[in-house]
């Protein structure tokens, strides 16, 4: 807590706010290397990434500066990066791969993430699959 001065001289004590916002950036697609076939992660495949990140945002009410949160282009960027870095047998190992980069920020308490996989390479499997994990600090 901090002391706050009024204007009668009184002083009070001010508690500090935390204030977390959440962030989303929904259907980033990514072009890589995934699937349990060789072939697949050769040929890559498309996928749809979701990531919903919880940050402390009080400083951010205050100051209006980018440098206070985390920006949704660096998240963007962050999510292609991981994706291509390596080839994955599994689009939930991918998913708890983003998840871990993600926490890494200071400012992010928590993270949320879905990968979708549209197009499934086999010709009798019929609609698209999905993971989601959610982490916390």
């Amino acid at each position: 807590m901090t002391k706050l001065q009024l204007q009668d001289n009184k002083t009070i004590l001010e508690e500090k706010i935390n204030t977390i916002t959440r962030i989303n950036v929904e259907n980033i697609p990514c072009y890589c290397g995934i699937g349990i076939d060789e072939e697949e992660r050769k040929l890559g495949q498309k996928l749809l990434i979701d990531v919903y990140v919880d940050v402390d945002s009080s400083s951010l009410s205050k100051t209006d500066n980018i440098k206070d949160t985390l920006s949704y282009v660096d998240i963007h960027k962050l999510v292609q990066d991981v994706a291509k870095s390596k080839p994955h047998f599994l689009i939930e190992y991918l998913a708890h791969d983003l998840a871990n980069n993600i926490l890494k920020n200071p400012l992010v308490h928590s993270v949320k993430i879905k990968v979708r996989k549209p197009h499934i390479p086999y010709p009798e499997f019929q609609g698209d699959v999905s993971v989601e994990i959610e982490r916390r600090k």
